[in-house]
């Protein structure tokens, strides 16, 4: 090739470069704006190639377009375990809709989640058989079904993902909120801390708002894991 042949190409590749990384980009954008619950992406056919079969292993839920339940709690908790782990595995959902133009029926038509005798899926079918988990490794857009059970120990453990709990002795892993807590209980002998708990017990039991419900019932959690963990030590 000729230098200027060469500059051609160079520049037009750099410019390809620039308009994915922009693409992905917006995307990215667009997965966090749109609704999603956290630390989990929504994906449709469009969006999947570019989130699936990447770098990254994902673990993806196919479900009703609005989900709600156990099962649904069980794989918010467990997003959220993830996130906090800073682990590397995407978490996606792809909402099945019923109705209307009936969106990500083509996906499920894609992983045969669709009988061969029938041309979609009803709110039936998805209150019976849904949801269902799949999981792809890295680079891989054919994933393997999970079968095991759903809970957040179950999945988690699926993932080799480790949940990190807060350490009330020395604050390891701890939310800002717990450590709010902590300090709200520091220095108090082991007796003013029983005083403080049956307090706060007799206090959780009344009607509150709802700003001191959230702290007192938060401030009593942690109080009953403090007192079980200096017990546990010996202090």
């Amino acid at each position: 090739c000729s230098p200027s042949t060469n500059i051609h190409w160079k520049g037009l590749f750099c410019a390809m470069a620039s308009w994915n990384v922009l693409l992905f980009t917006s995307l990215t954008a667009f997965w966090i704006c749109a609704g999603s619950e956290y630390n989990i992406v929504n994906l449709d056919n469009a969006t999947f190639p570019l989130a699936v079969g990447q770098s990254l292993p994902a673990f993806v839920r196919f479900d009703k377009e609005y989900p709600y339940g156990d099962k649904a709690d069980a794989f918010k908790a467990m997003a959220i375990v993830l996130a906090k782990a800073d682990s590397q595995i995407l978490i996606g959902n792809i909402g099945i809709s019923t109705y209307g133009d009936m969106p990500n029926q083509d996906m499920a038509r894609r992983f045969e989640f669709i009988p061969e005798d029938k041309d979609k899926l009803t709110l039936e079918d998805m209150d019976q058989h849904f949801p269902k988990f799949m999981y792809f490794k890295p680079g891989s857009t054919e994933g393997q079904l999970y079968n095991g059970a759903v809970t957040k120990a179950a999945m988690l453990k699926f993932l080799g993902v480790e949940e990190k709990t807060c350490d009330l002795l020395t604050g390891a892993s701890c939310s800002k909120q717990e450590m709010v807590h902590m300090e709200h209980f520091k220095g108090k002998s082991i007796e003013e801390l029983k005083k403080e708990l049956k307090a706060l017990s007799k206090r959780s039991g009344e009607t509150l708002k709802k700003d001191e419900r959230i702290l007192v019932d938060g401030r009593l959690k942690v109080l009953k894991k403090l007192l079980k963990s200096l017990k546990k030590s010996g202090k």
